[in-house]
C-alpha cells in the first residue's frame, strides 16, 4: 500500500507541475504578445493611442509640456529626435515613424546644423560630421559643399535635402 501511495503522490505532483507550466506566465495571456495593441499590454505601442493620451489640449499634436506627461519619459527624452521637421511639436506621422523605426520623412537642415555644429560657427566641417556619425553627409560631403570651402552651410544643406526628398522620375523613352 505504501508503494502505491508513493506512486500516486508522485504522479499527482507531476500532473500539478505540468498543469501550472501549461498555464503560461503569471497573469495568464500569451506573455504579453496577444490580446490587442498597446504599450500597457506589452505589445508594440500604437501611435494614435499615445497621441490621444498625451494630447491634453486636443490640437492633434504633442508639445514639449504634453510630452513631459509620458509615463516612461521616452517621448520627452527623445522629443527633438522624434520632431523631425523641427516645428517644436510631434504630429501623428512623426510619432508613427519614430515607433516604426523608419527614417524621418523630412529632415530639417536647420535642426541638423544645430545638432551637429559642435564649434557653433554655423557650418559643418568633415570632423563634426564624422564625430556625429552622419553617414549620409559623410558620403556626400564634397557633393553638398557646392562652394568648395570645406564647410557645409545652411543653404547647402537645405539644397541637398530638398533634392533628396523629390521623387525620382523615370524616363519615359
Amino acid at each position: 500500500m505504501k508503494h502505491n501511495l508513493k506512486t500516486v503522490l508522485t504522479l499527482f505532483s507531476m500532473l500539478l507541475c505540468f498543469s501550472v507550466f501549461a498555464q503560461g506566465p503569471p497573469g495568464g495571456g500569451q506573455g504579453g504578445r496577444g490580446g490587442g495593441k498597446g504599450e500597457d499590454r506589452g505589445g508594440k505601442p500604437d501611435a494614435s493611442e499615445i497621441l490621444s493620451k498625451l494630447d491634453t489640449n486636443k490640437d492633434k499634436v504633442i508639445d514639449k509640456d504634453e510630452a513631459a506627461n509620458d509615463k516612461r519619459g521616452k517621448i520627452a527624452e527623445d522629443f527633438d529626435v522624434i520632431d523631425t521637421n523641427g516645428d517644436e511639436v510631434i504630429d501623428l506621422d512623426e510619432l508613427k515613424a519614430s515607433l516604426d523605426g523608419k527614417k524621418p520623412k523630412k529632415i530639417s537642415a536647420k535642426k541638423l546644423l544645430k545638432e551637429v555644429d559642435d564649434n557653433g560657427d554655423g557650418t559643418l566641417n568633415e570632423l563634426e560630421v564624422a564625430v556625429k556619425k552622419k553617414l549620409e553627409l559623410m558620403d556626400h560631403f564634397s557633393e553638398i559643399d557646392t562652394n568648395s570651402d570645406g564647410e557645409l552651410d545652411l543653404e547647402e544643406l537645405k539644397t541637398f535635402y530638398d533634392n533628396q526628398e523629390q521623387p525620382k522620375r523615370k524616363n519615359k523613352d
